[in-house]
């Protein structure tokens, strides 16, 4: 027999070598596959499971929206049942549906009456339970259709209302002659948002104070239909004469600012306020008030009020 030369015999040894080091290699790593693949098998069983639960006749409860801690003027105003109408779920669908959360927040993102969508998660008795941060309406804004909602950042809320009463403790907005928005959208218009500004400013004396006010009038914002006139005005309801506001916030000119003029309207109203035209545009913590106008006779003896 023809003995192997050194070479030959070193050639077959190699391939033997490298399969030990690959197995050397490879086996500390086998142990860590298994429990991969004994995960996922059981990551998978429980989702399957999961399901089956879920589609059994006592767990396919009927699905409903809550609000989760509402703040309390949501509630006191009565405006939840309108946020939840904005939610659109679909006749067959089911609470392990995987698109029904997001859904959810889409709806509410979209509907105008949510700011930030914190969270929305489904509870197994068929309720889904949503976390919002919500836009308060503070005023109603007269538009060519009707008024709507609006709050203090100047978007405009979901809803029309064909007519908004002085004795319904809403404070309308009248004279707005830009542009109305969408829902959802923001008024850009410099009158609106003026308005929108002395509307909030209002908004925040308290009911005690706002329910007392019942318009901010802009017809003549910046002079635009008289220059020689009063720029805004703010009525009180059944009340003939308007309170004198001036300028906008930020635009006065020799006047106080809008805190001195809330404080100077606050106080009046508190003190029953007057008959009279008011002007609050003057001086800084007082109204001044009209005097009645009177005549004299020839020789300034008497005195008749007409």
């Amino acid at each position: 027999m023809k003995k192997k030369h050194r070479k030959d015999r070193a050639k077959e040894a190699a391939p033997s070598a490298e399969a030990e080091v690959r197995g050397t290699i490879l086996r500390p790593l086998l142990p860590v596959v298994c429990m991969a693949v004994l995960v996922c098998g059981a990551v998978w069983g429980l989702e399957r499971l999961r399901a089956h639960v879920f589609a059994l006749p006592e767990y396919r409860q009927p699905i409903r929206v809550e609000l989760q801690n509402p703040p309390d003027w949501l509630e006191r105003e009565r405006w939840g049942p309108r946020i939840l109408a904005g939610i659109k779920i679909p006749a067959d669908a089911s609470l392990p549906d995987a698109t029904l959360v997001k859904q959810i927040a889409q709806d509410l993102a979209g509907s105008g009456w949510v700011k930030h969508v914190h969270a929305v998660r489904k509870r197994m008795d068929g309720a889904v339970l949503v976390d919002c941060e919500y836009r308060r309406p503070i005023a109603m804004l007269q538009t060519e259709y009707g008024y709507v909602p609006v709050d203090r950042e100047g978007v405009r809320l979901p809803e029309v209302y064909e007519r908004v009463d002085n004795s319904s403790g809403w404070l309308r907005i009248v004279g707005v002659k830009t542009e109305i928005p969408q829902v959802n959208g923001r008024f850009v218009g410099e009158d609106a948002n003026a308005a929108i500004e002395i509307a909030s400013g209002i908004f925040d004396q308290g009911w005690e104070i706002s329910s007392r006010l019942c318009a901010v009038d802009v017809n003549n914002f910046r002079g635009r239909v008289d220059r020689r006139k009063d720029y805004i005005l703010v009525w009180r309801p059944d009340h003939p004469h308007p309170i004198i506001w001036g300028s906008a916030i930020g635009e006065e000119i020799e006047e106080p600012t809008a805190a001195e003029k809330l404080a100077t309207i606050a106080v009046m109203l508190k003190q029953g306020g007057p008959q009279a035209q008011a002007n609050v545009s003057v001086f800084p913590g007082a109204a001044i008030y009209p005097v009645a106008p009177s005549v004299e006779t020839a020789d300034s003896s008497t005195r008749r009020d007409r």
